[in-house]
């Protein structure tokens, strides 16, 4: 989710944090190598830090139960997560190549110099918009104990706290969508009016779930319909009455999206018992 306007879940979880185990996150800015088929120049990890992500997995209660998924902020990101990152990012369609991605990581010192130096974003926007959005949520109020899975235009900087492979894909789906735009501040900043948020997530929800169909990742293509579809449901919710409504679009989500993914598992299903060879030798030889 862009930083401009966080999801509402994140926003109520913000709410009840303040300068606690500042020392803690002082020594977070540490990354380790790549643990899965890296190392990726685009990806970074932060060091683990025990106490600190039980507290911020603990935090995330909020959104795993509104999205219901136990791996959501859940501060441990696996090497399968990673894995689906690498492909993503070398992927010959996809738009991220100068894209940071930073699993579980405060940094704050390389996310403002990644906001001084991306020269995609014309300086005005980085000033006006970019300083303070940098400043409040990678500075004061770091994901890394705050959790909400994120993409700030201004750093070009996709931070994951979920060890969920469909929202890793929304969130980079955010950085190809942007990255595609001529004048990327603009793109950015319009997101400040009311309801071009609903538009830019419904593209970057599009574009995960189409990257699952183009690699014929039926798995993570059904996953992403029962997680993506919820998350979807808050941010139309936010705008009806929040903070009942932030629950019922979810609701409303999670069973147009469980539905959707059932259809699509009956269809594949379906396809397999009636063509068995061509769907061994034309799915099967693309996973």
């Amino acid at each position: 989710m862009p930083i401009h306007r966080r999801c509402a879940v994140t926003r109520l979880k913000s709410a009840v944090i303040g300068w606690i185990l500042a020392g803690s996150l002082a020594g977070c800015a540490t990354t380790v190598p790549y643990a899965g088929q890296g190392p990726h120049p685009q990806i970074t990890r932060g060091r683990p830090v025990p106490p600190l992500d039980a507290l911020g997995n603990v935090l995330g209660v909020l959104s795993k139960v509104l999205l219901w998924n136990w791996k959501v902020d859940r501060h441990s990101i696996s090497e399968e997560t990673e894995q689906y990152l690498v492909q993503y990012i070398d992927a010959p369609s996809t738009m991220v190549h100068d894209t940071q991605f930073s699993l579980n990581e405060y940094n704050p010192i390389r996310d403002l110099k990644r906001l001084v130096h991306n020269h995609k974003v014309a300086w005005p926007y980085r000033l006006l918009l970019g300083v303070p959005t940098t400043l409040v949520f990678d500075v004061l109020l770091p994901g890394r104990l705050v959790g909400g899975d994120r993409y700030n235009p201004f750093t070009d900087t996709v931070q994951l706290y979920s060890d969920v492979p469909p929202i890793a894909l929304h969130e980079a789906g955010h950085a190809h969508d942007v990255n595609t735009k001529r004048f990327k501040g603009t793109y950015a900043a319009i997101r400040l009016i009311p309801l071009i948020d609903l538009y830019q997530e419904y593209q970057a929800s599009d574009h995960a779930i189409d990257y699952c169909m183009q690699t014929f990742d039926h798995e993570q293509e059904w996953a992403a319909y029962k997680i993506l579809y919820p998350a979807f449901g808050t941010y139309v919710g936010s705008y009806i009455f929040p903070p009942i409504g932030t629950v019922a679009g979810a609701a409303a989500g999670h069973v147009i999206g469980r539905s959707k993914a059932w259809q699509q598992g009956r269809e594949f299903r379906r396809l397999e018992q009636t063509y068995p060879e061509y769907y061994r030798r034309f799915y099967g030889a693309r996973k």
